[in-house]
């Protein structure tokens, strides 16, 4: 089974969940009532998997590093098998986890900015509400990704 199977089986699962949202809402676009409540879930079901990638490919790259390094240290022998296994374990656990948080934050997030924009609110107020993003916020302003409006 080749390593990107997963993400092909989420990629499928993707589309099927797509093409019924789009045969379910896609409808109610029609009416007036119902074209906001339309627009959310469908902008919803879009930005899922998008996230989830962004935040896989993210700690990839981050990870790749560090573990090619120790599997260069298990092949050489300089780890014995069984705390091999057990890290090996410990670490894929841990990366997964890490994976499926921040892709939910970031699919919480983006959808949050999109409901905003929707309901033509101001941005503003989440963003500085958000724990996380003002935790952020100095990193992108120092890396000149995100200018602040004070």
């Amino acid at each position: 089974m080749p390593p990107t199977f997963f993400i092909f089986l989420g990629l499928i699962a993707y589309f099927g969940l797509t093409a019924l949202t789009c045969l379910i809402f896609i409808p109610m676009l029609f009416f007036k009532s119902k074209r906001l409540l339309a627009k959310k879930v469908i902008a919803t079901v879009l930005v899922s998997f998008p996230c989830l990638i962004i935040s896989g490919l993210f700690f990839t790259a981050i990870f790749i590093l560090p573990a090619l390094l120790f599997f260069g240290l298990i092949v050489n022998g300089f780890i014995s098998r069984i705390p091999a296994i057990i890290l090996i374990i410990t670490g894929s656990v841990i990366f997964g986890g890490l994976i499926a948080l921040s892709g939910l934050y970031l699919w919480y997030f983006v959808s949050n900015l999109i409901y905003r924009r929707l309901d033509k609110k101001s941005v503003q107020g989440f963003l500085d509400s958000d724990k996380i993003f003002g935790f952020l916020k100095p990193y992108l302003i120092k890396f000149k990704l995100y200018n602040s409006p004070t």
